[in-house]
């Protein structure tokens, strides 16, 4: 295995044209070390947000290239994060750890299965083997108190609470929660502000 750092992204002579003629990111070349952390700095339109939109894949509309190593996964907050205004705190935070609670309905739908009348126990049992495993692996047994313990440290508003009802700066709490759950290997933080 070789010491030297792994570069995990990349980008080469990228350029950004809004219309009718407005070049806010011209010929940039970037790369990053995993386990960088970088900030980017710059006047007030002049292309940090379309920076981050292209890193995270977000913006498609560009030219240069740009290339991610493999296996690598990126989260994103955007400045106004978009929820949806009708769920609960609880239920926005539940979506960072999505392929969890989704395992954890189906575990619980596999034990209610084996109660019919028609069940095939031998199919059950494998598919709850094999989603017991990846549940012990993602340590959901303990998501109720991962979840809790999240929500406390970023101060997000009471899990109960109504999405539609909070402040600009709770609800990027929230969003930035979720996205911490997610456990992204490249967060990308756009305008980061001291409510965070």
């Amino acid at each position: 295995m070789s010491d030297q750092p792994t570069i995990i992204f990349s980008m080469a002579g990228v350029s950004k044209i809004y219309p009718p003629q407005k070049q806010v990111l011209k010929n940039i070349y970037l790369s990053f070390f995993y386990g960088a952390k970088i900030g980017v700095l710059g006047l007030n339109g002049s292309g940090k947000s379309s920076l981050l939109k292209i890193i995270a894949g977000v913006d498609k509309q560009f030219q240069g290239e740009v290339v991610f190593s493999p296996g690598y996964s990126v989260g994103y907050l955007e400045q106004e994060p978009q929820l949806d205004p009708a769920k609960t705190v609880l239920d926005v935070v539940q979506e960072g750890a999505a392929e969890t609670v989704a395992l954890l309905k189906e575990y619980d739908e596999i034990n209610e299965a084996f109660g019919a009348e028609d069940a095939d126990f031998d199919k059950l049992l494998e598919r709850q083997g094999t989603v017991q495993e990846r549940l012990d692996q993602l340590d959901a047994w303990n998501l109720d108190s991962k979840l809790e313990r999240a929500m406390d440290a970023l101060r997000t508003p009471p899990q109960e609470a109504i999405i539609g009802n909070l402040s600009g700066g709770e609800k990027r709490r929230v969003a930035l929660c979720r996205l911490l759950l997610q456990e992204p290997d490249v967060l990308l933080l756009d305008e980061p502000t001291n409510h965070l």
